[in-house]
């Protein structure tokens, strides 16, 4: 089991690559340096970039490879978080320039969410298929904490814009914040076990 604990230079890098490569595609935005097409495609390449640094870089920080389980939930995350990407960009394009209307318009805009709601799936379906009871209890805390973390800011946030200090939140940020506390948690849960 010793060997199957992630290392902190490794887990440190990591995440400091996610928060460069997250920071990059918030600056390209805030800049509006790209629009239309190119920003597109500045999307498109940088979310293929993050989601082959994630893959590649998350099977780094363990010293040894992952099991079955974790390999097919990677696998599968993988080619859904492409769909989304692809499904997204086409969607605000479609919404922005298509002139839709009616369930076309509903359909196009909820679009999005579906890939989403299969990600939710495959994270069921790891917790199923995993046999390590100890990588089971990492993920289910860790998730216990993105979701008290997705909780705090909704509660706080929801607060604050009641009282007009702050507009109100977007609401498709809930994932994404999940997410990211969800895979912030892991390596503190684990290092409680070294």
């Amino acid at each position: 089991m010793e060997n199957e604990k992630p290392t902190w230079p490794r887990t440190a890098l990591f995440m400091v690559g996610v928060v460069v490569l997250t920071g990059l595609i918030v600056a390209l935005g805030l800049s509006h340096v790209l629009s239309g097409a190119a920003m597109v495609i500045a999307v498109f390449v940088w979310s293929m970039v993050f989601v082959a640094y994630v893959y590649f870089g998350s099977a780094r920080i363990k010293q040894c490879r992952p099991g079955p389980a974790m390999q097919r939930y990677r696998r599968r995350l993988s080619i859904t978080m492409i769909i989304y990407t692809v499904t997204l960009l086409g969607s605000v394009m479609l919404l922005k320039h298509g002139g839709l209307t009616g369930p076309l318009l509903w359909l196009v805009a909820v679009a999005p969410a579906i890939p989403i709601l299969g990600v939710l799936g495959i994270i069921g379906l790891y917790l199923k298929e995993e046999p390590d009871e100890f990588e089971r209890a990492v993920s289910v805390e860790a998730m216990l904490w993105g979701l008290a973390t997705v909780l705090a800011v909704s509660t706080v946030w929801g607060f604050l814009s009641n009282a007009e200090v702050v507009p109100a939140p977007p609401a498709f940020l809930v994932f994404p914040l999940f997410c990211a506390a969800w895979g912030a948690s892991q390596p503190l849960i684990r290092r409680r076990y070294q």
